[in-house]
């Protein structure tokens, strides 16, 4: 319903953990009365942690909707052996963490273009301004980061939408613009400010794009997001610097970096829309009463 809502628990063991996870999700659904809900939730048990569609389907079984989870668990833990091999073997020089997306970077002004294209083509409403070079260097300075040349290029071609004429550019994030920008990492510095002071947390020191923060850092510029869940240009120096990760509420940063630069994701996003392939591995897009919108594939 464009807000998270979190369940919590304990269990005496890992199968009553699965069982509570189970019911209080489809509790959760069931909760919104008829509500529109998005397909996607985010499952802890202990320290496995997945990204889970399901719980809205009333004809999937426990066994089944079990079974994705576990496959979710799965995939997390693979990527997390491969991060920690990378870390094992690299050595004592700075080696980029791996990359969930294998597309590579190119132009933004190429790919905003293929994706403006094909959005004054489908949907008639579509209002596309671009911020000001004005605009663009005020907020840099406001975040006093080193924003990337693809940020700024992007703000420039697109100073997120309207309300009025609002599209669902990404599947689960909202496009910002430069205002929310600014509010949006003030508020994630703030918050995890007070979380990592009352967890006694060390002041993270030296790092580099790409690796976990497992907090919010001030080298890190959300472009998209809702409720906590972002998107962010890593400005962190190193071989990825520029790279776009995904901000769990949650889980922060562990998840590491999507798309090695925003061409790379706007690349991505562009063969998505041109020829109806999923983007970010698992979201189809489709129009609907003039609406983009986004499904869950299995």
């Amino acid at each position: 319903m464009g807000k998270n809502t979190l369940r919590t628990g304990d269990a005496v063991d890992r199968a009553a953990a699965m069982d509570a996870v189970l019911g209080e999700g489809r509790h959760a659904v069931r909760a919104t009365e008829g509500a529109a809900v998005e397909d996607m939730a985010y499952v802890k048990i202990g320290d496995e942690l997945g990204h889970v569609s399901g719980f809205i389907d009333p004809n999937l079984g426990g066994d089944e909707l079990r079974a994705r989870i576990e496959e979710a668990f799965a995939r997390m833990r693979e990527r997390t052996a491969a991060l920690e091999e990378a870390a094992q073997t690299s050595s004592p020089a700075v080696v980029a963490p791996a990359v969930l997306s294998s597309t590579p970077a190119g132009s933004v002004t190429e790919q905003w273009g293929r994706i403006e294209q094909w959005l004054r083509a489908h949907l008639p409403e579509v209002t596309i301004i671009g911020a000001s070079a004005g605009s663009i260097e005020r907020a840099v300075e406001a975040t006093e980061a080193r924003w990337s040349q693809e940020l700024v290029e992007l703000f420039g071609h697109i100073n997120g939408f309207p309300r009025e004429a609002w599209v669902q550019l990404f599947p689960v994030h909202e496009l910002f613009d430069l205002e929310r920008v600014i509010d949006e990492r003030r508020l994630e510095l703030e918050v995890w400010g007070e979380l990592d002071e009352d967890a006694g947390a060390e002041p993270l020191t030296e790092s580099f794009a790409g690796e976990a923060a497992e907090t919010f850092v001030p080298d890190f510029v959300p472009f998209a997001g809702r409720d906590g869940n972002l998107l962010f240009v890593d400005t962190r120096p190193g071989p990825l610097q520029g790279c776009v990760t995904e901000f769990d509420k949650v889980g922060a940063d562990d998840v590491g970096p999507r798309w090695v630069s925003i061409s790379a994701l706007l690349t991505e996003l562009a063969d998505s829309l041109e020829h109806g392939t999923v983007f970010d591995g698992r979201w189809a897009p489709t129009v609907a009463d003039g609406r983009l919108e986004w499904h869950y594939q299995q």
